[in-house]
């Protein structure tokens, strides 16, 4: 005997992300797809993405298609539909979690992949965002479950972005989505560019499995909110070195006795170090750059350069990933 289907109601009505077949949508809007083959509730949306809509509940294989006679029994409209659903979406999927995808870039979450880019549609959320980056976010969808982000204005921050979303779209097969970057700002989401298409060889040697998200989940692990953690302490480390140094200098002239003059230097020396080993480890970087990095914590005002070019640094990283960060360091 067949189970019952689930109830078609407003509570289970989702949205999903597909790629668009047809022509290019220049602006936000719902184009209706046609054709035999078109699902049954599905619009052009942005670019070359599609929305569909859905009945989904956990116990479900796979969702159900909402057709017209849905819409017309939950007195729905096209607009009013996609905005529930994208509203089903926060609520069931919970504060979106963002996780680092490494130089810049992010990845946003909830509870369930395969509707995590329906938070594209979350406006709340990227107004907030463009608050703290008042020069707009960056966005990509290059696969299903996949929704990666990153602010905009720093050309090398977009150009990894681009790169990493290329890349992954390139090896995604039939569960890619979008060959486009998309730009979020105070008209709101706008075509930026096309991805990038890598070289064969660039593929080759760094392809993502087209039906699973080894790579991606790998890189949110290595650089989840933990990284973070080391990058606000060893910002913090580095901000009460800078003032310390201001304080023991200050006691030095004062006419402090040499050797306690050098015991606050020397241990003033080693706690800078390990803000920098902190800061280092939590931005991903490289053994040779933290190593010159701790040499130039020797080299007199080279060393308050270096902190201050660190700490900008991590405050970029923290602030994307929704910190608050203020002039003693971050708090999430």
């Amino acid at each position: 005997m067949t189970a019952p289907l689930p109830p078609r109601d407003r509570e289970n009505l989702l949205v999903q992300l597909r790629s668009w077949p047809g022509a290019r949508v220049a602006k936000e809007s719902l184009v209706p797809s046609r054709g035999e083959s078109a699902p049954a509730l599905a619009f052009g949306y942005l670019g070359d993405i599609q929305l569909r809509l859905v009945f989904d509940l956990p116990a479900l294989d796979q969702p159900i298609a909402v057709r017209p006679e849905d819409m017309e029994r939950l007195d729905l409209t096209p607009g009013r539909a996609v905005a529930l659903a994208a509203s089903n979406v926060k609520r069931q999927g919970g504060v979106p979690h963002i996780a680092s995808l490494g130089d810049g870039v992010y990845a946003l979450k909830g509870k369930h992949e395969d509707y995590s880019p329906g938070y594209m549609l979350d406006r709340a959320f990227w107004r907030g965002q463009l608050e703290k980056f008042p020069r707009g976010l960056l966005a990509a969808l290059p696969r299903r479950g996949l929704l990666m982000f990153a602010p905009a204005g720093d050309p090398l921050v977009e150009q990894e972005l681009a790169r990493q979303a290329g890349r992954i779209a390139a090896a995604a097969g039939s569960a890619a989505v979008s060959q486009c970057l998309f730009r979020f700002d105070a008209t709101g989401w706008n075509v930026h560019s096309d991805l990038p298409k890598p070289s064969p060889a660039a593929l080759a040697a760094k392809a993502v499995p087209p039906e699973d998200s080894i790579e991606v989940e790998a890189a949110a692990e290595d650089h989840d909110g933990s990284d973070l953690d080391k990058a606000a302490s060893g910002q913090k480390i580095l901000i009460y070195s800078i003032v310390l140094g201001f304080v023991f200098n200050a006691v030095t002239r004062a006419g402090a006795h040499p050797a306690i003059a050098l015991a606050l230097t020397a241990a003033l020396a080693v706690y800078s170090l390990l803000g920098v080993v902190r800061l280092g480890s939590g931005l991903g970087k490289s053994t040779g750059a933290t190593i010159a990095f701790m040499v130039l914590s020797f080299v007199p005002l080279a060393n308050i350069v270096t902190w201050i070019v660190l700490s900008v640094q991590a405050t970029r990283r923290m602030r994307a990933a929704g910190w608050s960060v203020g002039l003693l360091g971050a708090r999430e």
